[in-house]
């Protein structure tokens, strides 16, 4: 498993993530160009260029359409053996970002440039591979999250983008965040919050870019995986404990949300532990 990667993609058509997204890595978002809608865990903002997004480990997250114009991205991933390779004692500075309340900053200016050409840099020691380029990589990307971590109490926060129909919708998340353990279907939802489901449906949609049952599924597996990985509990109670009425729909979903079986999670965590 790669423990550290970095991608420039452009866009020139509309797009949004079709896949279910959380992951044990951490992941720095940086838009170059264009305009996007993020989800993250249950908020969304609105990033324009310049925009900085810092995405915790298994933080369900998910960015979709403004328009239907063009937008170029950088994304940088990493786990927490490249944190540790950098120095066990500079863990707890450099995951600082990752640490805060605000996940979502705006750069101008100098800011702006500084970190735009660290990204550009270590994409160039990635793409041109020349002598010590891993290690200039691991140097250059320690040196942007100490940047970046000095800069938060200077950058611009990104306010959350909140529309009329939305706070009913982030209510409805937050209870879905703290009940899914229990029964929770369609109607039981639309029933506790007096809204018809239809109406429900379409603006749970529009305002975190998941299905109402995605998202839920979600929820679900990421507790899932936090019991395989931290606990020795039987399949069965780890689905039960997890919201899942039986152990062959646990199966299902957790092999479709994660492209693996519990088993093979459980033991692919601990050999990576």
């Amino acid at each position: 498993m790669q423990q550290f990667a970095i991608e420039r993609l452009r866009r020139d058509h509309a797009f949004s993530m079709n896949v279910n997204h959380f992951h044990d890595t951490y992941e720095i978002y940086y838009l170059l160009s264009g305009k996007r809608h993020y989800f993250i865990q249950d908020r969304s903002y609105y990033i324009q260029e310049g925009g900085l997004v810092c995405i915790a480990k298994n933080v369900l997250h998910k960015t979709r359409n403004v328009d239907a114009a063009p937008h170029e991205r950088i994304l940088l991933s990493f786990d927490d053996r490249f944190i540790r390779s950098i120095g066990e004692d500079a863990a707890e500075q450099l995951l600082v970002l990752f640490q805060q309340k605000h996940h979502v900053f705006s750069l101008s200016g100098t800011s702006r440039t500084v970190v735009e050409n660290l990204l550009f840099h270590i994409l160039r020691e990635q793409q041109q591979e020349q002598s010590g380029w891993q290690l200039n990589s691991k140097a250059l990307f320690t040196q942007l999250l100490i940047i970046c971590s000095r800069l938060t109490d200077k950058l611009n926060l990104v306010d959350e983008q909140l529309q009329p129909h939305n706070p009913k919708m982030y209510e409805i998340v937050s209870y879905i965040n703290e009940e899914f353990r229990n029964r929770l279907t369609l109607a039981s939802i639309s029933e506790t919050f007096y809204i018809s489901p239809s109406y429900f449906c379409r603006s749970f949609k529009e305002t975190t870019g998941f299905s109402f049952i995605e998202y839920l599924n979600n929820v679900r597996i990421r507790e899932a995986q936090r019991l395989l990985r931290e606990t020795k509990l039987k399949v069965i109670h780890i689905a039960e404990q997890s919201g899942f009425d039986s152990v062959a729909h646990f199966g299902r979903v957790f092999k479709q949300v994660t492209s693996q079986t519990p088993l093979e999670c459980r033991k692919l965590m601990r050999h990576v532990l």
